[in-house]
């Protein structure tokens, strides 16, 4: 039994989290399939990474146990071991996958699968894995494309377990333990707990206010769906302008988003929920983990003549209550007595410094996310890579809903064109670009 403490947001991921509710990555590898070097690879990927070797079990009077495994006592206490499905068509292998992945739950050992595609003609390979949320964040998938390229050539290459395993990384059982730790000194009085207090009190967690009202009837499959919201021009000119006013892009992206949520509203409010890392400790920076907290954002948009105005009001909306990040949204729950979960999500993440991010279209490279089942909520993952500035959304799965989230993207698409002054290309322009050429 592992004595270090579970973080608050890790036990209410153990109360709430539905069995096959996974996230994981997709890659295809340009090598030579090799079962040998794969299996070492994948089996040095989780020596490296000490919260891939722990797993928790519930026990009735003393709660939950943290289990971890200890590869100087044992190194050969983790393994990867191969189950072969044969030939199988790409729809028998999607639905293979898909259910092999759904067995991934919280409590439940082993929390990450993985799985493999060979091509018939053995020059290249798909490689995936599924993992329960509380090991991983969307950044840990990302980091993971160039970690494993790296591993599976150094496999090849005849590399030393030991080599192979050897990395100067954070552990997130550690960083789990601290937040706990953090957590317990906590107050209601504490200011984050407050910022949080006062931006429930009115209506609780604020909607998407253009959803049909039938999307929060009944609780089913979610839609999942991707739009390019700005090409690397619109981009560029909105980080150039923000440079200009002495801000990051983040506010550029989420003054236009506020526009948009205003224009399909009718509110000059724009209220929702952003996520924000917290891998302040540098050693952290490249280790898989939950290193995720939540900030409740608003601002308002009345009475602005300009983009930069609107660009203010986002910063200054996003500074005021960074520092919730830091505090455990399961802890100011505790405190709150509160049960509500955030409706509208809005992340932003820049991808372009990401190590590997540079070869992500030669290695056909993809997050990949579980269905989710819920009645209203809307989330809004907003990347922004050297091919522009792309939106994933997840929401009820309604005709309405889908296609008010379809209106959203498209005006939030619009609205960034048209701070920069250029003509916004739509979904339809830029396919009709790409058979043209």
């Amino acid at each position: 039994m592992d004595p270090r403490a579970l973080s608050h947001d890790h036990e209410a991921h153990l109360a709430d989290a539905q069995p096959g509710s996974w996230i994981g990555s997709v890659m295809r590898v340009p090598m030579r399939y090799e079962a040998g070097a794969l299996r070492r690879a994948l089996r040095a990927w989780t020596a490296r990474h000490e919260v891939l070797r722990t797993t928790v079990h519930g026990d009735p009077d003393t709660g939950w146990q943290r289990y971890s495994i200890d590869l100087e006592s044992d190194v050969d206490a983790v393994d990867v071991e191969p189950r072969v499905v044969g030939s199988v068509s790409a729809s028998d292998a999607h639905d293979e996958i898909a259910g092999f992945f759904a067995s991934v739950a919280a409590d439940v050992w082993p929390h990450c699968l993985f799985a493999t595609v060979c091509e018939a003609d053995g020059e290249s390979f798909a490689v995936a894995f599924g993992a329960d949320h509380s090991v991983m964040d969307a950044y840990s998938q990302l980091l993971w494309f160039r970690e494993f390229a790296s591993l599976y050539t150094s496999a090849l290459a005849g590399d030393s377990d030991a080599s192979l395993a050897a990395v100067d990384v954070g552990s997130h059982v550690d960083h789990s333990a601290a937040a706990r730790s953090l957590d317990a000194v906590i107050t209601e009085h504490d200011p984050a707990v407050r910022t949080w207090a006062d931006y429930l009190a009115e209506d609780g967690f604020p909607a998407y206010g253009a959803l049909p009202a039938s999307a929060a009837s009944v609780a089913g499959k979610q839609h999942s769906l991707s739009r390019w919201a700005a090409g690397p021009d619109v981009s560029g000119r909105v980080e150039q302008f923000c440079s200009g006013l002495g801000t990051g892009t983040q506010s550029g992206v989420l003054a236009a988003l506020g526009r948009a949520v205003s224009t399909r509203t009718g509110s000059d409010r724009v209220r929702f929920v952003v996520p924000m890392h917290t891998r302040h400790d540098r050693r952290h920076a490249d280790a898989v983990g939950w290193y995720v907290g939540l900030c409740p954002v608003e601002f308002e948009l009345s009475g602005t003549d300009s983009f930069a105005d609107d660009v203010g009001r986002a910063r200054a909306g996003v500074s005021s209550v960074r520092g919730c990040a830091k505090t455990s949204f399961a802890r100011v729950s505790e405190l709150l007595d509160i049960s509500a979960e955030p409706r509208f999500v809005v992340s932003y993440v820049d991808v372009r410094q990401v190590p590997g991010a540079a070869r992500w279209t030669e290695w056909n490279a993809r997050a990949l996310r579980a269905p989710e089942s819920s009645r209203d909520e809307l989330y809004l993952w907003i990347i922004h890579s050297e091919h522009g500035i792309n939106v994933s959304a997840r929401c009820a799965g309604t005709e309405g809903a889908l296609a008010a989230t379809e209106g959203l993207i498209a005006a939030f698409g619009e609205a960034l064109a048209e701070s920069v002054g250029a003509e916004h290309v739509t979904e339809a322009d830029r396919a009709e670009a790409v058979v043209g050429a």
